[in-house]
């Protein structure tokens, strides 16, 4: 869904009118500076699918006379729907039974190396995923592009993509990218060994 269709009815008509063409912009100019900056092709590879586009919007709707806080929310409206899409789809792959393990591997292999994240793994059964997260790209990036209260954006989205799972309980009491020491993850499978 393009930028304008989504503010459609919230936003002024003029300040949506090129709102797709200046993301695009905003990108190719952010997709520069990493290029120049001393990131991994793996780091890189990264930011550009998940992180920058936030980013990219955040930086438009600030130049478009928003203050910070009303950017960020802006920002914040769109990627909770984009979290949501997510969400649907975690859902369905959880009435799969056994789906827990599957869920288990995929974390493990994402999370592995220390480009992307720094993470410890605490437990990884049938009944629990617990990871500690100490260094993660996410944070590092927006506090690159000189804006870590953006951050703030994708801890919360993780609340929604793995939120309200019949079975399946996310926890989590702090992360980096609010100012917190770690990204202290915990998965809790209530539906038994799996």
């Amino acid at each position: 869904m393009t930028y304008k269709k989504f503010y459609f009815g919230k936003l002024n008509v003029q300040i949506l009118k090129n709102i797709d063409a200046e993301h695009k912009t905003k990108m190719k100019q952010l997709i520069k500076e990493i290029n120049q900056g001393s990131w991994t092709e793996k780091q890189k590879k990264r930011q550009k699918r998940s992180i920058i586009s936030n980013i990219a919007l955040y930086q438009c709707f600030i130049d478009k006379g928003f203050s910070k806080n009303e950017a960020k929310e802006l920002v914040k409206e769109y990627s909770f729907y984009v979290a949501q899409k997510a969400h649907k789809l975690l859902k369905t792959f959880f009435h799969i039974p056994g789906f827990f393990r599957i869920f288990r591997l995929f974390m493990r292999k994402g999370m592995s190396g220390d480009e992307i994240w720094k993470s410890r793994i605490l437990s990884d059964d049938g009944k629990y995923y617990r990871v500690d997260v100490l260094k993660c790209l996410w944070a590092d990036t927006c506090k690159f592009f000189e804006c870590p209260e953006l951050c703030e954006i994708f801890c919360l989205c993780d609340h929604i993509v793995f939120g309200s799972i019949k079975g399946f309980v996310f926890e989590r009491s702090q992360t980096l990218g609010m100012n917190g020491e770690k990204c202290d993850f915990c998965f809790i499978n209530k539906k038994g060994k799996n």
